[in-house]
């Protein structure tokens, strides 16, 4: 890469840099501790409020995109008897920068890019991601449950991000263009940021030991749709849909009207594959039954069928998943032991 594609900024180059941006309209989003030992990101109007010191915010970028809840279109009856239909207006065309998403969430929108921009151009996805900026921050403390390398990923991964962000122990920081996007923000921050001396090195990533191979596990997963562990798994699972929520490469969602006799609105809501409603019929029929096929289903969709329609894993090893399951379910113990049957050519057995 080109040297200019680095530039450097000094302490209190954050302050500045928010001050700037919402002097030019720009809204910012930014980590801030919500509540004790939480953070998220939320929009900013003092960068005093911005957390740097974090491992990862709980609920993933992804919802900036693509919202928990989102009204499609609003329908009035009228006295006639007639419906008059509203379409929601589209996003507006208000610009935001994202700073401090770390890079396993920001490269999980190449795999929301495919999905809503596959069969149907979802105009609303598609505005949000028009008008945003992402300045991802390189993670220099991996948590342990994180696994990113597993998956192709990296605590330094420039996917999908317009600049990454090296930060300092001192507050400096080390900043790597790259986009259009991402060089439109440094011009913005001017004489705050400077072009980096010629030879000046990227930081070393941080070591994240592999602990799967991603192409062994669909080796296993293309013989054994039908096997006793997606059973055993099972037992554990309580179907709460905690995973695919705070997971940031998930995107079922349902389409629901929420009425009463005089109004009422069309909204598209976040919706999970564990969930038993998720597959049933309006004959009653349910396709996937049992909370054994729809564990399978799960790890099927992300290490074999979305890999093989859009030629990429559908995760990005964050290890919100493993954090968060409330019954301790394992996502990489379950890969770990399907890679080591697969190994030795056994049917898998549970731990």
């Amino acid at each position: 890469m080109d040297e200019q594609t680095l530039y450097q900024a000094a302490t209190g180059w954050l302050k500045s840099a928010v001050d700037i941006l919402q002097g030019a309209g720009v809204e910012v989003i930014a980590p801030v501790e919500t509540d004790p030992g939480i953070v998220e990101l939320a929009a900013i109007t003092s960068s005093e409020a911005v957390v740097l010191d974090y491992a990862n915010v709980r609920l993933p970028l992804k919802r900036l995109f693509f919202p928990i809840t989102e009204v499609v279109l609003e329908f009035d009856h009228q006295p006639e008897g007639d419906v008059e239909v509203k379409s929601e207006p589209l996003v507006p065309s208000t610009e935001v920068v994202v700073m401090g998403a770390r890079p396993c969430g920001v490269a999980a929108l190449e795999a929301l890019d495919k999905v809503f921009h596959w069969d149907y151009d979802d105009v609303r996805y598609s505005a949000r991601r028009e008008r945003t900026t992402l300045i991802s921050f390189a993670c220099t403390k991996p948590d342990p449950k994180c696994f990113c390398t597993s998956v192709g990923g990296s605590p330094h991964s420039t996917v999908q991000s317009d600049v990454l962000v090296f930060l300092g122990d001192d507050g400096q920081a080390l900043m790597q263009i790259c986009s259009d996007k991402g060089a439109k923000f440094i011009d913005q921050l001017g004489d705050l940021v400077k072009p980096a001396p010629a030879g000046t090195q990227l930081p070393t990533a941080p070591e994240v030991k592999a602990k799967f191979d991603p192409e062994k596990i669909k080796t296993w997963l293309d013989e054994n749709f039908e096997n006793d562990f997606w059973t055993d798994i099972s037992l554990k699972c309580l179907g709460c849909g905690t995973c695919s929520f705070l997971c940031p490469t998930c995107h079922c969602f349902d389409i629901v009207d929420e009425a009463n006799w005089q109004s009422g609105q069309r909204r598209r809501n976040w919706d999970c594959c564990s969930h038993p409603m998720f597959t049933k019929h309006a004959s009653g029929h349910n396709p996937r039954p049992d909370q054994a096929s729809r564990c399978r289903q799960r790890v099927m969709h992300k290490f074999k069928y979305f890999p093989e329609r859009f030629g990429q894993i559908a995760c990005v090893g964050c290890g919100r998943c493993v954090r968060a399951c409330c019954v301790g379910q394992n996502l990489v113990s379950i890969l770990t032991d399907i890679e080591t049957k697969a190994k030795g050519g056994e049917d898998c057995d549970a731990e």
